[in-house]
């Protein structure tokens, strides 16, 4: 007997297009039919999250599905390539902005006479019959306009603090940096024309940052790695007896850049004896052979100055950096320059393998040890709690000592042991750091071993008359986005100022060079140092394993992560704030939080319409 098949329920075409599933009925009925495939798409990737709780925007689509750049995947946890996720990804913002009338929208707002309007119109006029416009130069503003337009930015507010960061927002082209830099070149030089200086500001225009250049490679060697590159992009057809291309040449430019990096580091690499770097190239001009350029010890020297510099603008990220010395490591192996044991020292490396937590997800083991944390009322209190332990374990060291008439801080009685003393200044350093982390804001190690007391560089403010609490910040030259961050107080009610102050005249006289060294935290051994980041590393990890809360530093910020999620999801942009990262980032690492709550909200809608039913 034929089985009875309802038919689908008829599609309405909404009033309004609001979220996905709105942009979808509305396709399905007016079209185009191929970008339905999109939307499909979208649900896979979204693990079938209901569509009518996705906003059918730009900025939705940005926030959770961004842009790829530099050839790295914003998305690596999506089974799509790059290549697949890109085009998906334009058919996606095509189908909202259709679905929305985004696109019709975009075009009656550009014929409206807005500010941009009368200045091209000013422009048009002063470029006829030699006037003081030259033509060639004429075009630039009208392609500013449009993208300034984009930013819903008018010509009189473009002396807005965030002016730059709203126009870079909305560029989508490669092309669109030189049109900025051009336009805004362009108003300030005309801008004393009548009618064209009434419709700007009245303070001088913003300037396009410029970017960082990189340095040439001497010529020989380019064509040493474009030849390596060649190598790793062919197969050997043994039966015709030639080489053909096995990679896309998306691929081949990413090896390139990988190599490129290497090389281009190795000259700033300095010699670290203790590491067995003895010889560090310093300049390029003259190597001969280019495969020396790539032994085990000078691929580690850039590892290590790639991981120094990783937390400054304009440089590699932690993840970008796992995914570049990946393909080094192929292209070195493809190229006969490599054995496994080169290979594993690498595989070995730290930096690196954080890295690749950041590049492909949160690992499991990480993603475990969140999860205790948040169930676990005793970690989640340890942890919060870490630099007031710490604290109260160095200060029991010193008592000791006291108590058995041996003062550190008095030169006419016996001192601490070594012992002693090693335990004490790693104890009172990771408090001191946690308190910055917990109380303060967390920010990367290589910004907390940054902070500077003194000098016209300080960056961690004692209080004063003014000011009644401890305070830091980070210069644009100190961040990862390349912008100035605001201050952050250490708050009291987390215990942040009085563990400070208590490191400050306890911890910190215990360093040899502390009262010449302007750093916070200062090195034990070179005057004038900042403490390095292995002995760091080392202590922090033994004084997190004698609270019996086993962590790395670098685990610091996914705990502070989660229970600000895990408090409520809504946190999301504050976490991402607060860490420095982007909305995305945070997004795909935390998404596990959310999930009990999404499939129990989810078991709650079945139930009462099962209710309702009866």
């Amino acid at each position: 007997m034929a089985h009875f098949i309802p038919a689908p329920a008829a599609t309405v075409s909404p009033l309004t297009v609001e979220t996905m599933q709105d942009a979808k009925d509305y396709l399905t009925i007016h079209g185009p039919i191929y970008l339905l495939q999109a939307i499909r798409t979208l649900e896979t990737h979204t693990n079938y999250e209901p569509l009518s709780t996705m906003d059918a925007t730009e900025k939705w689509v940005d926030d959770n599905f961004p842009k790829a750049r530099k050839g790295i995947h914003p998305r690596p946890d999506l089974s799509q390539k790059i290549g697949a996720y890109r085009k998906w990804r334009s058919d996606l913002l095509r189908a909202v902005g259709i679905a929305t009338g985004a696109r019709k929208a975009r075009k009656i707002r550009d014929a409206l006479q807005d500010g941009w309007a009368e200045i091209l119109a000013a422009v048009e006029l002063h470029k006829k019959d030699g006037g003081l416009v030259p033509p060639a130069s004429a075009s630039s503003v009208a392609s500013f306009a449009d993208i300034a337009r984009r930013a819903g930015l008018e010509p009189w507010e473009l002396d807005g603090a965030d002016t730059i960061e709203r126009l870079e927002a909305v560029r989508t082209l490669k092309s669109d940096r030189e049109v900025l830099k051009k336009g805004l070149t362009f108003l300030s030089t005309y801008g004393f024309i009548p009618e064209i200086a009434v419709l700007l500001p009245e303070t001088p225009l913003p300037k396009m940052p410029a970017l960082r250049a990189r340095a040439a490679l001497p010529e020989n060697i380019d064509a040493a790695l474009v030849a390596m590159v060649d190598v790793t992009a062919s197969v050997r057809d043994e039966v015709a007896g030639k080489d053909s291309s096995s990679i896309q040449q998306s691929t081949r430019d990413r090896y390139l850049a990988a190599i490129r990096h290497h090389v281009r580091t190795l000259p700033q690499c300095p010699a670290e004896p203790d590491l067995g770097y003895h010889q560090p190239i310093t300049e390029l001009e003259g190597i001969n052979d280019p495969d020396t350029l790539f032994t085990l010890e000078h691929l580690k020297a850039s590892i290590r100055r790639t991981e120094a510099l990783e937390h400054l603008p304009g440089t590699l990220s932690q993840a970008s950096a796992y995914c570049y010395y990946n393909d080094i490591l192929v292209v070195l192996n493809r190229n006969g320059l490599i054995d496994d044991e080169f290979f594993r020292q690498i595989k070995t490396s730290k930096f690196l393998n954080e890295g690749r937590e950041l590049a492909k997800g949160m690992r499991q083991g990480t993603r475990d040890w969140c999860e205790r944390l948040i169930t676990n009322a005793e970690s989640e209190r340890r942890f919060t709690n870490l630099h007031r332990i710490l604290q109260g374990k160095a200060d029991k060291i010193l008592d000791i000592a006291r108590d058995e008439g041996r003062d550190p801080y008095d030169e006419n009685l016996d001192d601490l042991t070594l012992a002693e003393l090693s335990r004490v200044r790693a104890l009172g350093t990771a408090a001191a750091a946690s308190a910055i982390e917990y109380a303060g804001r967390p920010i990367r190690r290589a910004n907390v071993l940054g902070m500077r007391l003194r000098g016209s560089k300080a960056n961690f403010l004692l209080p004063s008359s003014d000011r009644p609490t401890y305070r830091f910040f980070l210069t644009a030259a100190e961040t990862k986005s390349g912008k100035d961050e605001p201050p952050a107080n250490l708050r009291k009610e987390l215990y942040g100022p009085q563990v400070i102050a208590w490191y400050l005249k306890k911890i910190r006289p215990l360093f040899p060079h502390a009262a010449d060294n302007i750093h916070l935290f200062p090195s034990v051994e070179i005057a004038g140092k900042a403490l390095g980041k292995s002995t760091f590393d080392a202590w922090f990890q033994r004084a997190a394993s004698e609270a019996n809360i086993p962590m790395t530093f670098h685990r610091w910020r996914h705990g502070y992560a989660t229970l600000l999620l895990a408090e409520d999801w809504n946190n999301l942009q504050l976490a991402a704030d607060m860490l420095g990262n982007t909305l995305s980032v945070c997004a795909a690492s935390y998404a596990w939080i959310n999930k009990p709550e999404i499939i129990s909200a989810g078991q709650d809608q079945m139930i009462n319409r099962s209710k309702g039913r009866k």
